[in-house]
């Protein structure tokens, strides 16, 4: 073995007790091939807001919650090389070039301060902030800027040959104090104020000063190969002190202190491999090199977060080192071998290693050997008188010819406060003072108990016994055949009264009231695959082989509370399940899980929880969890209490369609508005600073009703193409090594619809749309009136013309009748009658030609018309037909007028068809009466022989009631009621016309 037994319980037991040399502290290294511009890191800053800086050799890096953004000439840095960096009160930040002056930043841009601007030299070794001044020291004097005015004053060089480099400020009561290097002009200098002007006053000469820290009332300062520790009041006098302190053999370029007041230095030998990570402790550099695990002797530049406790630790060939000075899990080294198991009894705990138990009550501890445990059965073998298990009898034979060194452990577990190991060559119960109790030659690799302490024996293939007198090696076998016995069993623990066991292939198991019960066979639990299992109060937690863990309850009748599925829990397959005060405790090849109500807290490699994870224990509010070289512990009180570490979110950046938009400028707004075709989006954030970045993961919501979805690994949030609307987009971040979320509004966001979506364009082109169709109706309409007007005049005219044509011509019977009659007056030499008959028919034909050409007549020629018509037809009648005329009075028989030709058609059917012979004292009556202001109503009646079935007597086929019908209809008179005919067999006819006037 590398390490002696008796070194190796030494170093336990040193290391057990003094955690603070014993702790690896977790860390990380940003090197040139991952994260940084270049390997030689020069200077380093954490802000006020807990951003770390970093100066490099080759740019500027911001790293925040581990998102890096880097800063180069291009973006308007003086020079990529920078040796200092400092803040100012302004927060602005101040970045010292090594050849071409200061460069500012204040958040958006950068501004330059040179020699052209009065700066005493372009090369910045240091910078000093105070007050509403920066102190920059360069290679050759000091400059002062006012921070709000940028105003640069320079101070004159002390008259040495040389240059005049400064390596540091510090400020000891109202004055500031500058440190030079360089041979004659080495030395501390105070800036004092003489005859209006700002000097550099030596008030001490000290040789090779490469920097200075101060401690309260000291200062330690570094020179070629040693640092001093010397009260301030006596480092700023004239003369050098006789009793500053000198320790160490290198030289520090930089210090930092912490919060629990540790000093770390930073230091590189130049020509010598001296440096290194120190801390000064003691007046002593004690070398962190091991602890915190940085390798290079060529330590240049520190910076202290102490916020969260981390030192940032630059160096000239290495890159930076991160290292967590307070981590929540601590590393407890012990070398050469791992850690495998733990127990703990009555007033002894027990760890139990690769190749030995170490037993520990209160300061002692006592170290069990595999050399020991070998010789235990040994001397068993040589003394027993009991029959060794054999195979054939269904047990797990052992070789007992195994060497000490291939010992190999499964497991340790205490029953009745006695420690029993579990190894490939049998059971011993050991006692808490380390001597053996009992050796049984039975391999097993998984054991448990009842609850009166008999030993229960698992065997993958041959079932499973219980034995009952271990002394005389009595025990009851339950053989593999029977489907309530346990197999393949990889785990078990006891609770109360029943010990359960989990089987890989056939699941859960019980011993209760002296038998097993399988759930599976018993249909209670159908699930097979099962490996690991705890108690968790008054439950029971257990996992699958695939990873999802279960919470049972088994007290009385059996039930699934809830079911923890893999994809809820940080890696696939799980190393172990404990339990502290009903927080469930899930060990995984990613890390540790702590499990309480809805709340997740995740450990891993981030806090120093480094893999494999071998086996685990709590004690009291410890968890111990075995690993390689060593074991690792965590307060579990500690972590559960963690508070709060986001608490507000910041937008860091937007893109749209991948131009970027000034952040200065989007800050004035309330909303931000966009056009339609800029709508793809890409918004950048960040958190306050966080001590584990990537226990960070974040969603986003698009608006407040809105499902969560996830958002990018990195904090920013990748919105493509996003439809027209309002938007406010909310972040929840959910932070793992707390098990909280905090969840903020990121930014309003408005895209503007195109304009041919816009609410006023819809409504013109609506309008616009509506305008057409109705001009477009309307021209339709004018087009079909125009046609229905020219189709109507057309119509009219023909109706007209043919009423012409009609009354043009003369009844041929009348005519023939009217002749006849003049003839018989002629042939009877009634000349005056033959006179009188011809002057009225000639005077009908004029009035027939007359108003035939009109459309409208006054009703007193109408009348004329009607009594000429009726003379003649009366003559032909031997005016036998009475004939009477009745006007109303209230008719102006000159002002009113009606169609041409109407009313004489129906005069004419009176005389054609009413009045046969046999008709005794035929009458006809023409009326007109005004039945309303516009309205003339025409009653045409007589008492003859009424319808008549007769064509030649039937009214309704009289072509000239037809024409008169189509004339009043073109006219737009709805004919059924302007026309209307009574008539009845043997009682006469009425006609009633009315007209518009």
């Amino acid at each position: 073995m590398p390490f002696s037994k008796t070194i190796r319980l030494f170093l336990f037991f040193f290391l057990w007790t003094s955690i603070g040399f014993s702790q690896n502290f977790p860390g990380r290294n940003y090197t040139a091939a991952n994260e940084l511009p270049n390997n030689s890191v020069r200077s380093l800053l954490v802000d006020s807001n807990n951003i770390l800086w970093i100066g490099t050799e080759n740019g500027v890096v911001r790293k925040e919650n581990d998102v890096f953004k880097y800063f180069f000439e291009e973006d308007g840095l003086a020079l990529n090389s920078c040796w200092a960096i400092a803040e100012d009160e302004n927060k602005n930040l101040w970045f010292g070039s090594y050849g071409e002056g200061v460069s500012i930043y204040d958040g958006y841009r950068f501004q330059v301060i040179s020699e052209e601007d009065g700066l005493v030299h372009n090369e910045i070794t240091k910078l000093f902030s105070h007050g509403n001044r920066m102190y920059v020291g360069t290679s050759n004097g000091v400059s002062i800027i006012d921070i709000n005015t940028l105003r640069v004053e320079s101070m004159d060089v002390p008259p040495v040959d040389g240059l005049f480099r400064v390596q540091g400020f510090f400020q000891y009561g109202k004055n500031i104090y500058v440190v030079a290097y360089n041979y004659g002009k080495s030395g501390v200098y105070k800036i004092a104020r003489q005859n209006d002007r700002t000097r550099l006053v030596k008030v001490s000469h000290k040789k090779f000063i490469y920097s200075v820290f101060i401690d309260n009332d000291s200062i330690y300062s570094s020179s070629k190969g040693y640092v001093t520790k010397t009260k301030l009041s006596e480092y700023v006098s004239k003369e050098d002190s006789l009793s500053s302190e000198r320790f160490g053999n290198t030289i520090i370029w930089d210090y930092v202190k912490t919060r629990d007041r540790k000093i770390f230095a930073a230091a590189w030998g130049i020509y010598e491999s001296t440096g290194g990570i120190f801390e000064i402790a003691n007046d002593q550099l004690i070398s962190r090199a091991s602890d915190f695990n940085v390798p290079s002797n060529e330590v240049i530049a520190l910076a202290y977060d102490q916020k969260f406790e981390k030192l940032y630790v630059g160096t000239k060939d290495a890159g930076l080192f991160e290292i967590n000075l307070n981590s929540r899990i601590k590393f407890q080294r012990i070398p050469d071998t791992n850690v495998i198991g733990f127990a703990e009894a009555e007033r002894t705990s027990a760890v139990l290693l690769e190749d030995a138990i170490i037993i520990r009550k209160g300061d002692r501890e006592k170290e069990i050997t595999q050399a020991q445990l070998k010789q235990w059965e040994v001397n068993f073998l040589r003394s027993t008188k009991l029959p060794l298990p054999k195979h054939e009898d269904s047990f797990y034979e052992l070789e007992y010819a195994t060497k000490a060194k291939d010992i190999r452990f499964y497991d340790i577990k205490v029953s009745q406060n006695v420690y029993w190991v579990n190894s490939n060559i049998g059971l011993f119960a050991i006692k808490e003072s380390g001597e053996l109790e009992r050796y049984l030659p039975l391999h097993s690799e998984e054991i448990n108990f009842t609850a009166t302490g008999d030993l229960i024996e698992t065997h993958p293939y041959g079932g499973v016994r219980l034995y009952n007198d271990l002394e005389n090696f009595k025990y009851t076998h339950f053989v593999q055949e029977d489907p309530q016995t346990p197999t393949m069993v990889v785990n078990s623990v006891r609770k109360d009264d029943k010990t359960y066991f989990l089987s890989v292939f056939s699941g859960l198991y019980v011993w209760e009231n002296n038998r097993f019960k399988s759930y599976l066979e018993t249909g209670t639990w159908k699930e097979k695959k099962l490996r690991h299992i705890t108690t968790l109060g008054n439950n029971l937690a257990i996992s699958s082989e695939f990873g999802d863990v279960f919470i049972l309850n088994d007290e009385g009748s059996f039930e699934v509370l809830k079911k923890i599925p893999r994809a809820n829990i940080q890696g696939n397959s799980i190393s172990f399940l404990k339990e502290y005060k009903g927080s469930l405790i899930i060990g995984t090849e990613k890390g540790l899980t702590v499990v309480k109500d809805n709340r997740a807290i995740f450990l891993n490699e981030e806090q120093g929880l480094q893999q494999p994870l071998l086996a685990a224990r709590v004690e009291r509010n410890i968890l111990l969890i075995g690993s390689n070289n060593g074991y690792y512990t965590i307060d579990l009180d500690e972590v559960g209490a963690a508070k709060p570490l986001v608490d507000h979110i910041n937008l860091k950046g937007i893109f749209v369609n991948n131009n970027k938009l000034p952040l200065e400028a989007v800050g004035k707004k309330e909303k931000i508005e966009l056009p339609y075709n800029e709508n793809t989006v890409l918004l950048r954030f960040s958190t306050n600073a966080h001590p584990f970045p990537h226990k960070l993961s974040y969603q986003y919501r698009l608006n407040g009703n809105d499902e969560w979805s996830p958002a990018s690994p990195k904090p920013e949030i990748f919105l493509p193409f996003l439809p027209a609307d309002n938007y406010d987009v909310d972040v929840k971040v959910l932070d793992k090594s707390t098990g909280l979320s905090h969840t903020s509004s990121l930014l309003k966001l408005s895209i503007l619809p195109p304009f041919w979506k816009t609410w006023w364009f819809i409504l013109l082109a609506v309008s616009l749309l509506v305008m057409a169709s109705y001009s477009f109706y309307r021209f339709q309409i004018t087009q079909t009136r125009n046609f229905e007007e020219q189709k109507g005049l057309i119509q009219k005219r023909f109706e007209e013309t043919k009423m012409e044509a009609l009354l043009a011509q003369m009844n041929p019977h009348f005519i023939f009748n009217a002749m006849n009659s003049i003839q018989h007056y002629i042939m009877d030499s009634d000349i005056d009658n033959a006179t009188s008959f011809l002057d009225d028919f000639a005077r009908l034909i004029r009035l027939n030609l007359d108003h035939c050409t009109k459309p409208t007549i006054l009703l007193v020629e109408e009348i004329e018309y009607l009594q000429s018509y009726i003379r003649i037809e009366n003559t032909r009648f031997n005016n036998a037909i009475n004939v009477n005329f009745e006007i109303d009075d209230s008719i102006d028989q000159y002002d009113i007028e009606i169609p041409t030709m109407i009313i004489q058609t129906f005069v004419e059917n009176v005389f054609v068809h009413a009045f046969p012979p046999e008709i005794s004292e035929p009458t006809l009556k023409v009326a007109f009466k005004l039945v309303a202001e516009d309205v003339l109503q025409c009653r045409i009646e007589d008492n003859g022989v009424g319808y008549s079935e007769r064509p030649k007597n039937n009214l309704h086929k009289s072509k000239g009631v037809i024409l008169v019908k189509e004339r009043l209809a073109l006219l737009g008179y709805n004919v059924e009621e302007a026309i209307q005919i009574i008539s009845a067999k043997n009682k006469g006819t009425s006609v009633i016309i009315t007209l518009a006037v």
